[in-house]
């Protein structure tokens, strides 16, 4: 259903109607709370024992099936994440982060306040994100952009 409504915001996009563009988007959202919405309201108004028997009643081999499928989505999660990083130089700062994850007990809020310290230092320390600075040439000709450091890659 949301496909469908995302295909019409389109529609509305080329014609250049943002007020359609804007129904659809709420429209689409609407119907991603109904769904989570029903169920957990269903689930609300049952008993703790009417819910543990419906869970029950799953059979296992789809309980086994949702279970082998969570682990497939961290792994299509991380190849994803790493074919994005096309870029070389950000390589090692992911396997960092993979490895200060996988042999401490550290959780996602920790490992991302880590990742933003991490982040703001290479920014602060890169010399690719230096300001340049103007500097008078010896002659007493126009100032230039300093250029002469070993630094630039």
């Amino acid at each position: 259903m949301t496909v469908f409504l995302i295909h019409r915001a389109d529609t509305y996009a080329e014609k250049g109607n943002m007020r359609g563009i804007e129904i659809m988007h709420i429209t689409a959202l609407g119907f991603q709370a109904l769904r989570v919405m029903i169920p957990t309201f269903v689930v609300v108004m049952m008993s703790v024992d009417s819910v543990q028997a419906m869970l029950n009643g799953i059979p296992p081999v789809v309980t086994h099936g949702l279970q082998i499928g969570g682990g497939i989505i961290v792994v299509v999660g991380y190849a994803m994440v790493i074919n994005m990083m096309s870029v070389k130089y950000l390589m090692p700062f992911f396997f960092a982060g993979f490895l200060i994850a996988a042999f401490t007990s550290f959780n996602l809020v920790g490992l991302g306040g880590m990742g933003l310290v991490g982040a703001l230092l290479y920014i602060q320390l890169s010399p690719k994100y230096q300001p340049k600075t103007l500097t008078a040439v010896a002659d007493g000709g126009p100032a230039s952009l300093n250029n002469n450091d070993d630094l630039d890659a």
